[in-house]
């Protein structure tokens, strides 16, 4: 089965489904798991992770293909990896941008990663914080 599915009558009796624990169970071999609701996609998204977790998160403005390739190519002098990524405009001159690393894949401490992100003129603020169980 690729998928699993239930119809709830709201949203107070939403669960997660045996067959979907079992599942991530196997998936993470009973080690931490990243969760993340993703609004702008309406969808919840599980992760294995094996280190703590830091969320980057951006006001951009404008948010363009051409941006977030800047954004993308400067997050590669820092991190191997990024876990999850997503980008909305809210308004019509605010952006914001958000990533998930954990911290084994970054080679930079915070304050490092803000000044090579400052250097993207297009960046407005940038919030660094850790994800807490």
């Amino acid at each position: 089965m690729l998928t699993y599915s239930k119809v709830y009558e709201n949203a107070m009796d939403v669960e997660i489904s045996e067959d979907v624990k079992e599942e991530l169970s196997t998936m993470t071999k009973d080690g931490p798991i990243l969760s993340i609701y993703a609004k702008n996609a309406r969808a919840l998204y599980f992760f294995p992770v094996t280190s703590s977790i830091l969320r980057l998160s951006i006001s951009i403005y404008p948010l363009t293909p051409e941006i977030v390739a800047k954004v993308m190519t400067k997050i590669s002098e820092f991190a191997s990896k990024v876990i999850y990524s997503t980008g909305l405009c809210l308004m019509e001159n605010k952006c914001l941008w958000e990533g998930f690393f954990q911290k084994k894949d970054l080679s930079k401490t915070s304050e490092e990663i803000k000044l090579i992100l400052k250097e993207i003129p297009e960046i407005k603020e940038i919030v660094l914080s850790e994800v807490n169980a």
